[in-house]
């Protein structure tokens, strides 16, 4: 079994080099991946019969679309890195800043879309925030997730990642998160 290493709200859990086999790292490779997939559903939200408006939807998810993929490309990229270092039973050369940058990029986006949204629905287009949200929560999960799988291998700085509310909220979402920390508060 793995540790928790102290810090200001930074935390690892780090497993034994050999607990995880080369199937479970393709397998968290595979949940880093499924971001690219949700963006493809924010796409189709504008091609939604229910838009009216296929500008302004696409004015509202664009931003949010853009930068998943591009945070999604570093966090396949460094993950590669991360399961190299495991295969070789070293620590990887994955970039904990590339990686805590794409994830807090990520906040940010999500958190911009919900203020377009807001912007929009004070001028009457309640039908643009009820299409893309079921999906923009899925990614808001589907990110938690990835933070989960990146602290598996390395110390990230949550408080440098997210704003206080959401990591009360991926705490409460994700046991291991909340874990992690309550282990990292006896250490202290």
């Amino acid at each position: 079994m793995g540790k928790v290493k102290s810090g200001n709200l930074a935390m690892a859990y780090t497993p034994a080099k050999n607990d995880i086999t080369v199937e479970e790292l393709e397998s968290r490779y595979n949940e880093v991946t499924i971001l690219y997939d949700l963006a493809g559903e924010l796409v189709e939200t504008v091609e939604s019969d229910f838009v009216n408006t296929p500008e302004s939807q696409w004015a509202i998810v664009e931003p949010l679309i853009n930068e998943i993929g591009d945070a999604t490309d570093v966090l396949t990229e460094e993950f590669i890195h991360v399961a190299e270092g495991v295969k070789r039973g070293a620590q990887g050369k994955a970039s904990k800043s590339r990686i805590e940058g794409a994830l807090r990029r990520m906040y940010a986006a999500l958190n911009d879309y919900r203020e377009r949204v807001r912007n929009v629905t004070k001028q009457a287009y309640n039908a643009l925030e009820n299409i893309a949200d079921p999906i923009v929560a899925k990614i808001q999960r589907q990110v938690e997730r990835v933070i989960v799988i990146f602290l598996e291998f390395m110390q990230l700085s949550l408080a440098s990642i997210m704003n206080q509310a959401e990591l009360s909220q991926l705490k409460a979402r994700e046991a291991r998160v909340a874990l992690m920390m309550h282990q990292m508060a006896q250490q202290q």
